[in-house]
């Protein structure tokens, strides 16, 4: 159990950047998702930070820090990868009703492993690509929040998210310090889509990780509902 010797380092980062004391529960679950991360990453790839002090800023807290933002209870993970944001963020937020979705099944696999070790609940796997979720009626205009991490750039992640989003649902977009190019690149698809940027979170969690910026997006009416488009086509000609 390599994450056991970062108990504390987990703690004290948790509360310095989103003033929230774990409980030791939290702390052994997320300790368990990092062994699991790291036993399967060596079969499956999916991350490129192994360092487990990388692990924890890059991955866990970086995940975590959204929490602040969330509004309502339903949560959507567009793209969830190896389960971040979602994964840190059910722990940290036991009340959220979250949805995990990826194109790749390996990767739910794991996420299925992970959530039955972890025994976490109210909390689901969907195998789709980002465009049919959209257009999924179970799916459509559900989530009071939605987010995505290194996924694609902003005028493409907007025709995903939006449309899942209830009309005042939140998208959450974790960018870099590119993020100004992206939303220069972004006003057309807001007002297509029906999105607001409600402002910007700037943070930095210290020595190593890149500035973020958690771009804030009000979902303020319906999308139309020719988005979004058929599965493949935002990123060859994303709106713009």
């Amino acid at each position: 159990m390599m994450f056991e010797e970062y108990v504390s380092l987990i703690k004290q980062l948790t509360y310095q950047h989103i003033g929230i004391n774990l409980s030791d529960f939290q702390v052994t679950q997320l300790c368990k998702f990092g062994d699991l991360l790291l036993d399967w990453n060596r079969r499956l790839n999916l991350t490129r930070i192994t360092d487990p002090h990388e692990v924890i800023v890059k991955h866990f807290i970086d995940s975590m820090v959204l929490a602040k933002f969330i509004s309502g209870v339903t949560f959507a993970d567009l793209g969830t990868g190896a389960g971040f944001p979602g994964v840190p963020l059910k722990i940290l937020r036991p009340d959220l009703d979250i949805v995990l979705m990826d194109s790749l099944k390996k990767r739910l696999d794991f996420l299925e492993v992970v959530i039955k070790t972890l025994g976490l609940k109210g909390i689901l796997t969907v195998h789709a690509r980002a465009e049919d979720f959209g257009r999924n009626m179970h799916f459509r205009s559900h989530f009071d929040t939605v987010s995505s991490r290194a996924v694609a750039r902003l005028p493409i992640l907007l025709e995903y998210a939006l449309p899942v989003l209830k009309v005042k649902g939140l998208f959450l977009a974790s960018k870099g310090s590119q993020f100004e190019v992206e939303l220069a690149e972004s006003k057309k698809a807001l007002l297509l889509l029906g999105g607001k940027v409600e402002g910007i979170e700037h943070f930095n969690l210290g020595e190593g990780a890149e500035h973020r910026a958690v771009i804030r997006i009000r979902k303020m009416k319906e999308t139309p509902l020719q988005y979004p488009r058929q599965a493949g086509t935002p990123i060859k000609f994303p709106i713009g």
